[in-house]
C-alpha cells in the first residue's frame, strides 16, 4: 500500500506535456534528472515510447536506490493521461493549462509565476498545481518551463525537490 500511495504521489504527476523545451513536461527520452524524495534520492527519466490504444505513451521511469517505477504517459491538448494497466484504458490525471482555478482530474492551477527556494538554489515562474487524491491527501507541484518537476510540498512541509548536476 505504501508503495501504492508513493507511486501516486510523485509518479502520476510527473508528466509530459509535448516535446517542446518550454512545456512546463518536456519529453527528453534518455535525459535523467535527479530528485529527492524525503530523505531518499532518485532519478526520472524517460526511457522510451510505445502505442498503447492507438494512442503514442512515453515510458517514464523512476529509479530508487532498491526500485525501479514505471508508467505510460501520454499528453493530448493540454491533458496528461496515463495509461491503466488494471483497466487497459487511458485515465485524465490532470491538465496543464495555466489557468488559475482551473480543474481537470486531480489538478487545479494554483499559480502562475511563482517563485520558490530549495536546498538546492532558487526557481521563478513556477507553475504550481494541487493535486488531490483518492486517500484525501493534496499536495503542491512545482513546475519550471523546459525542466518539468522541480518541488513538491505538502503539509509537512517540502518533500521532494530537484537537485541540478
Amino acid at each position: 500500500m505504501k508503495k501504492i500511495i508513493l507511486l501516486t504521489l510523485i509518479f502520476l504527476p510527473l508528466t509530459i506535456i509535448g516535446q517542446n523545451s518550454e512545456s512546463y513536461f518536456p519529453i527528453k527520452i534518455g535525459k535523467e534528472k535527479k530528485l529527492t524524495w524525503y530523505k531518499d534520492k532518485y532519478v526520472e527519466s524517460f526511457t522510451d515510447s510505445t502505442e498503447l490504444g492507438g494512442k503514442k505513451y512515453y515510458l517514464y521511469s523512476q529509479k530508487f536506490k532498491n526500485n525501479i517505477m514505471e508508467m505510460q504517459i501520454r499528453i493530448s491538448n493540454d491533458t496528461v493521461y496515463h495509461w491503466n494497466e488494471v483497466k487497459k484504458k487511458q485515465q485524465v490525471f490532470f491538465g496543464i493549462n495555466p489557468k488559475v482555478g482551473e480543474t481537470i482530474g486531480s489538478g487545479t492551477v494554483k499559480k502562475v509565476g511563482a517563485k520558490l527556494k530549495t536546498p538546492k538554489g532558487k526557481f521563478k515562474d513556477l507553475l504550481v498545481i494541487k493535486m488531490n487524491y483518492s486517500n484525501g491527501r493534496s499536495d503542491l507541484r512545482y513546475y519550471k518551463k523546459g525542466l518539468g518537476l522541480v518541488a513538491v510540498k505538502n503539509n509537512r512541509g517540502l518533500i521532494c525537490y530537484y537537485i541540478p548536476e
